[in-house]
């Protein structure tokens, strides 16, 4: 039972976590791919696309990468919080190591699914498991005690 003064996380943080978490996997692949593009204008390697071929990226990496962000939280996620839950051992590096091991597992899942003869998305396994952390981070950062330095047990 929650009480006034517990560091452990409620239901509602955990729910607001998992439902939130997952989408910084899509919007940090989004801004990756943005910033690139824009070194590539800055650089002079490219010049900028029109606003229609931005917001048609946008909208393939939301309709495959939220899907996807929340299958793994549901399947890989969820199973690993209820484990370290239960071995009293969440904190920042567990959560980071746990994010980083299921973001490169579904790298390597779909990677088979995102190579074809007319086009190619690239997503290594390092970017898997560097999306994987942010989600991890998110989801940390919105277990966390709200306005405290305490976290409930995931201090790092």
């Amino acid at each position: 039972m929650h009480t006034e003064g517990d560091d452990t996380p409620n239901r509602g943080r955990i729910l607001r976590a998992f439902l939130i978490a997952p989408l910084a996997a899509p919007a940090g692949y989004a801004t990756g791919l943005g910033v690139m593009g824009l070194g590539r204008v800055v650089f002079g390697s490219a010049s900028l696309p029109p606003i229609d071929i931005f917001l048609e990226l946008l909208l393939a990496i939301a309709s495959i990468g939220i899907p996807v962000a929340y299958a793994a939280a549901i399947v890989g996620a969820a199973p690993v919080y209820a484990v370290l839950r239960r071995l009293d051992a969440v904190s920042a590096p567990s959560l980071w190591v746990s994010g980083a091991s299921i973001g490169g597992m579904v790298a390597v899942l779909l990677a088979p699914y995102l190579k074809s003869e007319l086009f190619s998305i690239p997503f290594p396994i390092w970017l898997g498991a560097l999306l994987g952390v942010l989600c991890a981070e998110v989801f940390r950062r919105l277990l966390m005690t709200g306005g405290s330095e305490r976290d409930g047990g995931l201090a790092s």
